[in-house]
């Protein structure tokens, strides 16, 4: 979501409280916990278009009594029991309900899911439609099931509770209260709905799979830096050294988040397999390269930080004085600048967020490699800014060893003599006069020949 559009919906949406992170996760020193209080949120709706439920026009959360898990033989819309809809304060609102009620888990699961929409449909700037739309209007919402896993699925999302150690059901874990889990189960929905899925079943999918899972995490990775506090968190752990961190093996202390540990990884296509989630880490690596190079860009334009640290804390990998030394500078220029840093950083933010949905609006699914999501975004970056990052994101890319496959017919090279202009022969042209020098010229056809010669 665009920080104009941020700024504009606080003066009409409807407010929320939610936790950025769960409220279980503790800060790296063990001091308390790392997100300690809800964070009020706001929806791109007027009050008057949130009913009890909370439910809107294209989601409502039902919060099912006795319901065992969907499955291929037992799908929505849910018919049974459910506890009576969560009902707005006075004022049309639901900021004014108790963190430690069941009321706050239900308002919680639609105000993340209904949150991450708006974000991506201001990037994509139309209505994503549910991939699901030609069977439902609404995308049905179930936030507390007694179950220790939760799913997504066609028409619905529906959490569970998180496991104890000896894999029953730990009640203080509810799913549906975890910002990236739901920002990531509803990022598949975006994918399935703007990019589509394979039409041949002799494709394996095996990019298409790691594209998916890594789109899940970067939607919920986008969305998570719209959270004030996970922002300054982040730059107060970094400096605004966001390259240089993994190397110095801090990623612990940066957050809890999966999504942004899964961000913070040196892993090249070398290094993975083919199982999707495994998959994913480089494509999501060289997106969130792709990120933080534009951002570090943009503080040398500002002239807050040099060219010199830039680079240095780019070309990875130096001596552990090297990075020490990297480090301090960033301190150093992080000092005094905080705003300005986390203005760079949420402008770069926004820059992958528009890119991110341009290519996934121009993929095809069918036999899709991760060389044509690049070649996509290089497309996607020049209709939004000319070309501009075009450099970082090749940069980016190659890095994570993200290219052609060998056997690509991109790679076929192709002679002359393959393309049937052998220039060993001198060149002849009709009735012996003169081609095109260097080039065989084919001889005319007899009379009458051609495709329906012998008719």
């Amino acid at each position: 979501m665009s920080l104009d559009l941020d700024r504009r919906i606080a003066d009409f949406g409807t407010r929320f409280r939610i936790f950025p992170q769960p409220r279980f996760l503790q800060m790296a020193d063990g001091s308390g916990p790392l997100f300690a209080e809800p964070e009020e949120v706001v929806i791109a709706l007027d009050p008057s278009a949130v009913q009890a439920g909370p439910a809107d026009d294209r989601m409502f959360v039902i919060d099912a009594v006795g319901k065992l898990p969907y499955n291929r033989f037992f799908r929505p819309p849910y018919q049974g029991g459910f506890n009576p809809p969560v009902q707005p304060g006075p004022d049309g609102h639901f900021d004014h309900l108790d963190p430690n009620t069941r009321e706050f888990s239900a308002a919680t699961m639609y105000a993340t899911v209904r949150r991450v929409l708006d974000i991506w449909e201001d990037y994509f700037g139309r209505t994503i439609q549910w991939h699901f739309e030609s069977d439902f209007a609404r995308l049905e919402l179930i936030p507390l099931i007694e179950w220790n896993n939760a799913q997504s699925g066609y028409g619905f999302l529906e959490f569970g509770f998180g496991r104890t150690a000896n894999g029953t059901i730990d009640h203080t874990r509810p799913y549906c209260e975890n910002f990236d889990v739901l920002a990531h189960e509803l990022g598949h929905s975006i994918i399935f709905a703007e990019v589509g899925f394979p039409a041949s079943p002799t494709d394996e999918g095996i990019d298409y799979g790691g594209m998916h899972e890594s789109s899940g995490d970067l939607v919920a990775i986008i969305a998570s830096l719209h959270f004030h506090s996970v922002v300054d968190h982040l730059l107060e752990s970094t400096k605004g050294n966001l390259l240089t961190i993994n190397g110095l093996d801090r990623v612990g202390e940066l957050s809890d988040s999966r999504q942004i540990r899964i961000a913070f990884n040196g892993l090249r296509m070398s290094d993975v397999g083919d199982e999707p989630h495994d998959r994913s880490l480089p494509l999501t690596g060289a997106v969130f390269d792709t990120m933080v190079e534009v951002f570090q860009h943009d503080l040398v334009a500002k002239k807050l930080i040099s060219d010199d640290l830039r680079v240095r804390s780019t070309n990875l990998p130096g001596t552990a004085a090297d990075l020490a030394q990297i480090q301090a500078d960033f301190t150093a220029a992080y000092a005094g600048n905080e705003a300005a840093f986390k203005e760079s950083l949420l402008l770069a933010r926004d820059y992958v967020g528009k890119l991110l949905a341009v290519t996934w609006g121009k993929l095809s699914p069918d036999f899709l490699t991760y060389h044509s999501i690049l070649r996509t975004m290089l497309d996607a970056d020049r209709e939004l800014t000319g070309g501009e990052n075009s450099t970082v994101i090749r940069e980016c890319f190659a890095w994570r060893e993200i290219a052609p496959v060998p056997t690509s017919l991109l790679l076929r090279q192709h002679t002359l003599t393959s393309c049937g202009l052998d220039a060993s022969e001198p060149a002849t042209g009709v009735n012996g006069a003169g081609g095109y020098a260097g080039y065989r010229v084919p001889a005319p056809r007899p009379e009458g020949a051609g495709l329906h010669a012998g008719r």
